[in-house]
């Protein structure tokens, strides 16, 4: 199918799904615990409901990979689309900011095509298509080409700390870098949009596996920007198949410094 086509339904989807959480925002929801003791609502239900009704309907051959409808097993062969019905729901519940909704196209003969990220909170939707670039569309105005940041040197990098992180690990990681903390930035669902902004240069993640619906959605967009998205072993994340074992992390950055990082980041949480 069209990637184009499928950006325009994602981006439809992306609204509605904003429009839903910004309507409950205040509380219209129950909260529920899942089996991991995360959390989910009404809101996340209500939008996956949504997502599944239209996929279905719309975009034939297609499958759906989310993190609130049922999952099927993985087929490299079809087409999916990724998804995070309410990526940062304990943001939303708390916070009332810092989440979003993600959504991204996967081909099998292209690989992830599509990537998608919108803020309902600040009315802000990035996208990209592989190869055309990234666009972003603020307040309803007409979509805008973002221009890739300008290099930094190392000393300027800004790095990524997850806001809900309460321990040392990455402050010292970021340290041993050579970051002084005022280039330590905490961050939540916006960090997309930060790197789309040059606000924010390095996000290295210390887990052994994450989601895929919590990479996928901006992982064309970053690399239209000239970011560099890849374990921390060097290999590229690619969807439907499992990380690389052992498994350090994660690294996304410019693509001009991936190479320091690689080879540092290992050697540092050795």
């Amino acid at each position: 199918m069209n990637a184009t086509h499928v950006l325009n339904f994602l981006k439809r989807i992306a609204r509605e799904a904003g429009s839903i959480m910004m309507e409950r925002i205040d509380g219209q929801y129950k909260v529920y615990e899942k089996p991991d003791h995360s959390r989910v609502t009404d809101v996340d239900l209500a939008i996956s409901k949504l997502l599944q009704a239209q996929v279905e309907a719309e975009l034939n051959g297609i499958e759906l990979y989310s993190e609130e409808s049922p999952k099927s097993a993985i087929d490299r062969s079809r087409p999916y689309i990724i998804a995070d019905e309410l990526d940062g729901t304990s943001y939303y519940i708390d916070l009332k900011k810092g989440f979003s909704h993600q959504s991204a196209y996967y081909h099998p003969e292209h690989g992830l095509c599509v990537g998608l990220v919108y803020y309902p909170r600040i009315d802000t939707l990035i996208y990209a298509i592989k190869g055309q670039g990234a666009y972003i569309e603020e307040g309803g105005a007409a979509p805008q080409r973002i221009t890739p940041p300008a290099p930094k040197p190392v000393e300027a990098l800004t790095f990524a700390h997850p806001l809900r992180y309460r321990g040392e690990r990455y402050n010292n990681l970021y340290r041993k870098l050579g970051a002084d903390d005022d280039r330590i930035l905490r961050t939540d669902a916006r960090r997309t949009l930060m790197m789309a902004k040059g606000e924010l240069d390095v996000n290295i993640f210390l887990s052994p596996r994450i989601p895929y619906w919590d990479l996928s959605g901006e992982k064309v967009i970053v690399e239209e920007l000239g970011y560099s998205h890849s374990y921390l072993n060097r290999q590229p994340v690619e969807f439907g198949k499992p990380p690389p074992k052992p498994n350090l992390g994660y690294l996304i950055c410019p693509e001009e410094w991936k190479e320091k990082f690689f080879t540092e980041t290992p050697r540092l949480i050795a």
